[in-house]
């Protein structure tokens, strides 16, 4: 009795692991955005266009898509820490950050009403270049 309660306990432990990996690999949300400049994220030049940046919810990793060729890229994030549940972003639409170093465009971040990923840039370019400014992109959810 004691053997088949062990291995009753051991079936469910593996069937909650699997179910949890099942659920780390969908996406939490996807935004949709015209990108109108050729940018940079994680090392990578991404020309302009009509992207889907496609976040995953264990990991952070977003998967890139150009619309018109197909071409994807995963890059690492890190989540954006929102002041409360209550933060005043509720009525605000998806934006996607771009910023402008040295006259190149680098993905900064992603924010939608309640979530968000930050994007970093190389050690040396922070340390060297000034940021031009900010361009901030108007996208959709999907």
């Amino acid at each position: 009795m004691k053997r088949s309660v062990r291995y009753l306990a051991v079936l469910a432990i593996a069937a909650l692991a699997l179910t949890g990996v099942s659920l780390a690999q969908q996406f939490s949300y996807r935004v949709v955005a015209n990108i109108p400049h050729d940018f940079y994220v994680g090392g990578q030049l991404m020309s302009a266009g009509n992207y889907i940046f496609a976040v995953n919810y264990g990991d952070r990793a977003v998967t890139i898509t150009n619309q018109a060729n197909g071409h994807r890229s995963v890059v690492l994030a890190n989540p954006i820490e929102f002041a409360s549940p209550g933060y005043d972003n509720r009525n605000a639409d998806p934006v996607v950050e771009l910023s402008s170093v040295a006259g190149k465009y680098v993905l900064t971040d992603l924010e939608t009403r309640t979530n968000g990923v930050a994007f970093s840039q190389s050690h040396a370019a922070r340390n060297m270049a000034k940021n031009e400014g900010t361009v901030t992109i108007v996208a959709s959810l999907r």
